[in-house]
């Protein structure tokens, strides 16, 4: 046989072997996607111990005994059987009445505290914070009454300078006045002490005349009484 005669044989060989590859790469792809979607998880039911067993029927071999709250995924159903898969990955059968998709109780209850421990933190978390803002709250209100003291000692100090603003504004108007009525006075004086200097240069004249009013007088009175003593005969 040439080999361009087996490859005409293997040709078709070949494929018919990877069509029944690719079709049984399938099938089994569907069947555990349907072994997956048809999974089903369920807790045993408190009782007493469970048998699994390798069949359908108590006559067939117990492979593994199953406690109260057990988590088991339910295979394949068959009447009052069920297959089931263990958290292993062990596989058997057992009555479908030993099994509940109600939490068991003893996994409710860890759940409650696991829940009440999760808020009795998330409490004492809160508390704290609480804790932390009302202190922060009176350091706060502590400051702010330290402000509104300051505020307030602010305010009166700056009242205090308008009011002595306005006593400046006062005392510069009183010391205005006074520099004026100051200079009214030494325009008064300053005229008063002209008017003196003319009253003493008057009286000075005055006197000046009376002087000479008296000389002169005195000169008349003088030269009358001397003519009078040419006139009298001498008596010798």
């Amino acid at each position: 046989m040439t080999i361009n005669a087996r490859r005409t044989i293997w040709t078709p060989c070949k494929s018919v072997f990877v069509s029944a590859f690719m079709i049984s790469l399938t099938v089994v792809s569907v069947v555990m996607y349907g072994a997956t979607v048809f999974a089903q998880t369920l807790y045993v039911k408190p009782s007493s111990e469970v048998p699994v067993r390798t069949g359908q029927g108590t006559g067939y071999k117990i492979i593994a005994v199953l406690q109260d709250g057990v988590r088991v995924d339910v295979v394949e159903e068959d009447g009052a059987w069920v297959k089931i898969r263990t958290v292993s990955g062990r596989e058997g059968w057992m009555l479908r009445r030993y099994l509940s998709s109600d939490l068991p109780l003893k996994k409710v209850v860890a759940s409650l505290k696991m829940q009440k421990a999760q808020i009795e933190k998330r409490g004492a978390e809160i508390y704290q914070k609480l804790n932390d803002v009302s202190a922060s709250y009176a350091r706060s209100q502590k400051e702010l009454n330290a402000c509104i003291e300051e505020r307030d000692k602010i305010r009166e100090s700056f009242q205090a300078l308008q009011e002595d603003a306005t006593n400046v504004v006062h005392i510069k108007k009183a010391l205005a006045d006074t520099v004026k009525e100051l200079e009214q006075m030494r325009k008064r004086q300053a005229a008063i002490e002209q008017e003196n200097k003319y009253l003493k240069k008057n009286n000075a004249v005055k006197w000046f005349l009376a002087g000479g009013g008296v000389l002169i007088v005195g000169w008349i009175i003088g030269l009358m009484t001397g003519r009078s003593r040419k006139k009298k005969p001498s008596l010798l």
